[in-house]
């Protein structure tokens, strides 16, 4: 015992306090009473312990590293050293530098591998473990996976923690270069697959970079174990995906269906949640075809999907008939189906799929929902099925529930060919009305009705996606030129177009022409109600007209739109009764 020292220390103890005395004004005399300590008690843990914890507050990363190397080589008292050791697991784990990650680096591997078995072996839950665990396959991958692989799905907490289905897919599996079981690879396979599916569509979580290429390194994973197709399992984010499908097809009629089952799965949802994430507040309707019209070039097959997301959702649509090609395929891809958390299909695919398909029944939405969307769904099957009374129906519903948004005129309304057209509508106001216009004036066509009073309401329909619907307005002047007369009381109400009124002006000024029209408001007919003729000897008469066309053309700047909206509101029941 040293003279003049309290009898309550152990000489370690005292050499230890004086240590930590000097340490506050003198790190030198401090070093000094640590080194002391080591000599006189080589292999005496609390001294060792306090020399590292020195070290460490001091910001020796090299000394820390060796004081710490032995502490752990030494194996004594390993429950002290436990919240240390845990605590260099997290650095590890952190991607933000820091003392204790520096300090680990500067350990013999030997020494760092020692460290995170410990680590592996006292952890308190499984949980734990297996984090540990992968932290410890990371820096020594050589030591083999397959273990923790086992462990963590096989975890009783696995099916319903998604910690660690995320710890599996998304820490473990990138380790993995081959596994003995090509069985236990595919549950790996369909555990990636539902984890990744189901992150996509997570809103609360964003920070896994690209998580469908890395599902595609784990399909690449079993594909190579089993010998699938390379162009299979190497999708890269810039693949064709009307080529990578010819190749799913090639996969029909194979006797071993698990390459076209996952492949096949694994482009399909991607596909839809592409398609998802472009299409945004945008419906799939029946559109329209027109002979006339030059036919696309990008068109393959009878149909033709047009708007935003239409290729994403042609992949899809393709994929899902492939899945169920035949009972086994079909089978196969039901039970995966079933595994999977999110089910993105249910959430208006299917319904999408039905149209695509033809299958309007299975497509037309229930009768008890009552939204804009499901009645322009309406709109567009009962136009489809020539049920024009209810299609026209739907669409005063759907009036009276139009956006805010205004949009502008959709361009791929109506493409050349005589083929069955389909088409992403936006719900813009706009845009809606504009597809509905261009149904009245087909329906109205086809009515078999050739009074002004229908042609009249075309030109007022036309207005809108003027100048789409040009070749129906020559039509109606060659009738108008051929009858000689043209009726319509709402001419000054509802028709503002500039083309449409220099056009029904050319008319009226064209020479050797007899045609009268009957287009003024009541208030500026005279008494005997005289019509406008080309040749009129009442100049009064032609003043009038004159002046009713400039009102007319002084109102072009108003808005169409509203305008459209007011004119099918107000003649609903005409509308109603043509049919």
């Amino acid at each position: 015992m040293m003279p003049g020292v309290d009898h309550t220390l152990s000489d370690e103890d005292y050499i230890i306090m004086k240590a930590k005395d000097a340490q506050r004004h003198n790190i030198y005399s401090a070093k000094a009473w640590m080194l002391t300590a080591k000599t006189l008690f080589p292999t005496n843990f609390k001294i060792q312990f306090e020399a590292y914890m020195m070290e460490k507050q001091s910001g020796n990363i090299q000394e820390a590293a060796e004081c710490f190397s032995s502490l752990i080589q030494s194996r004594q008292n390993i429950q002290t050293l436990l919240p240390e050791i845990c605590a260099i697991a997290n650095a590890l784990r952190s991607s933000e530098g820091s003392f204790l990650s520096q300090m680990f680096d500067h350990i013999h591997p030997h020494t760092q591998l020692n460290i995170l078995k410990t680590s592996v072996e006292n952890s308190d839950d499984t949980m734990e473990h297996c984090r540990s665990l992968v932290l410890l396959l990371k820096k020594f991958p050589q030591l083999g996976v397959d273990s923790l692989v086992k462990t963590l799905i096989n975890a009783e907490k696995f099916f319903y923690d998604n910690r660690y289905a995320r710890l599996l897919v998304v820490e473990t599996l990138p380790l993995l270069s081959s596994l003995e079981s090509p069985r236990l690879l595919q549950r790996l396979l369909v555990k990636a697959i539902d984890f990744y599916n189901s992150y996509v569509y997570d809103e609360s979580e964003h920070d896994i970079t690209d998580p469908w290429q890395r599902l595609y390194g784990v399909l690449d994973l079993l594909g190579r174990q089993l010998g699938w197709d390379p162009y299979l399992v190497n999708y890269s984010n810039s693949l064709n995906k009307e080529a990578y499908f010819q190749r799913l097809l090639t996969l029909r009629n194979s006797e071993d269906c698990r390459q076209l089952l996952y492949c096949g799965t694994t482009f399909f949802l991607r596909s839809l949640y592409e398609q998802r994430s472009l299409k945004g507040n945008h419906i799939l309707i029946e559109a329209l075809t027109d002979p006339d019209m030059p036919p696309s070039k990008r068109r393959k097959g009878d149909i033709e999907v047009t708007g935003i997301s239409s290729h994403q959702f042609q992949a899809a649509a393709n994929c899902w008939e492939l899945l169920h090609n035949n009972d086994v395929i079909s089978r196969e891809f039901i039970k995966l189906a079933n595994q999977l958390v999110a089910k993105p299909w249910t959430e208006g695919f299917s319904e999408e799929l039905s149209l695509y398909r033809g299958r309007n029944e299975d497509a037309m939405p229930l009768s008890n929902i009552n939204t804009l969307a499901t009645n322009i769904v309406r709109v567009s099957i009962n136009y489809l099925q020539k049920k024009f009374t209810a299609c026209v129906e739907s669409i005063l519903l759907a009036i009276s529930q139009l956006p805010n948004i205004e949009g502008i005129l959709d361009t791929e309304l109506i493409v050349g060919g005589k083929h069955r057209h389909l088409h992403f509508l936006p719900l813009t106001k706009v845009a809606i009305m504009h597809y509905f216009c261009t149904l009245l004036i087909r329906i109205l066509l086809n009515s078999g009705n050739n009074s002004d009073l229908n042609y009249g309401h075309m030109l007022v329909l036309m207005q809108l996606g003027w100048p789409q619907e040009e070749p129906i307005f020559i039509h109606i002047l060659d009738v108008i030129r051929q009858k000689g007369v043209f009726h319509y009381h709402l001419f000054s109400t509802y028709i503002i177009h500039i083309d449409i009124l220099e056009e029904i002006s050319f008319i009226w000024n064209e020479q050797g022409n007899k045609i009268v029209l009957d287009i003024l408001p009541n208030s500026q007919q005279h008494l005997g109600q005289r019509r406008i003729g080309t040749r009129g000897a009442d100049k009064g008469v032609r003043e009038d007209f004159k002046q009713a066309m400039r009102a007319q053309v002084a109102r072009s700047n108003d808005s169409i739109l509203n305008l459209i909206i007011q004119f099918i509101t107000s003649e609903r029941s005409y509308f109603l009764q043509i049919l």
